[in-house]
């Protein structure tokens, strides 16, 4: 579980710097966007070894997977 622990914390950090720069319409958005989509991909890598255990990882394998795809349209 520290594997998948380390992979959510990384992610909301950079999901959160992602929405603070898109609240200001920033430039840096479609960069951001790329490096979120990869931390999301990693995380839902993470989370579905433990889908099947705890609904909490479902959750969040499958919100990050949403993710990912948002990002990836957005994405330089």
């Amino acid at each position: 579980m520290a594997g998948c622990a380390k992979a959510v914390s990384q992610m909301l950090a950079l999901c959160g710097a992602l929405q603070s720069l898109a609240a200001q319409q920033s430039g840096y958005v479609p960069t951001l966007a790329k490096t979120v989509m990869e931390a999301c991909l990693a995380c839902e890598k993470e989370c579905r070894k433990h889908e099947s255990k705890h609904s909490q990882c479902k959750d969040c394998a499958l919100a990050c997977a949403e993710c990912a795809t948002q990002c990836k349209a957005v994405a330089a």
